[in-house]
């Protein structure tokens, strides 16, 4: 099987236009998009229906829908979830021991608008920044994963 390609988006405010270029750039596979501006990912989710898509909300959105999701892609488990539930802002101490306990080979999360891509406390925090473009700086984040196995990259 080929590599798995996801693309990961968070806090886009309103601004769809820098992940509709990502999407055509990198043409993932799937992707996942870890909220504030939940309906921005639905729309997202409507202009690529070919493209499966997980979604949660963020601190900013009132749409019923999920605070956190575990995914699992060809044998790597994600939790996705938008971070300000564990303090993120203030260290990712919280976050990390709380997908450890849920089995996550990979923390995906936002929130901060700051991009992050470590190993923290067994499990690895991955921060795409901020889609919406917050003080000029638009990022998303792309993850490969083939035959349980995960690469990570910032863009």
């Amino acid at each position: 099987m080929n590599n798995m390609k996801i693309l990961v988006f968070s806090d886009s405010h309103g601004r769809l236009g820098p992940m509709t270029a990502a999407m055509e750039e990198e043409r993932p596979r799937r992707v996942f998009f870890l909220g504030d501006n939940y309906r921005d990912g639905q729309a997202l989710a409507e202009a690529y229906p070919e493209v499966p898509m997980e979604l949660v909300r963020g601190n900013c959105d009132w749409d019923k829908a999920p605070d956190e999701l575990m995914v699992e892609v060809e044998g790597v488990r994600f939790l996705l979830t938008h971070g300000h539930r564990y303090y993120v802002k203030s260290g990712t101490g919280q976050l990390a021991r709380m997908a450890q306990e849920k089995g996550a080979d990979v923390a995906c999360f936002g929130h901060t608008h700051d991009a992050l891509n470590m190993p923290a406390q067994g499990v690895w925090l991955f921060n795409p920044g901020t889609a919406g473009g917050i003080n000029n700086r638009v990022g998303y984040g792309v993850i490969l994963v083939e035959n349980g196995k995960f690469r990570t990259e910032l863009k």
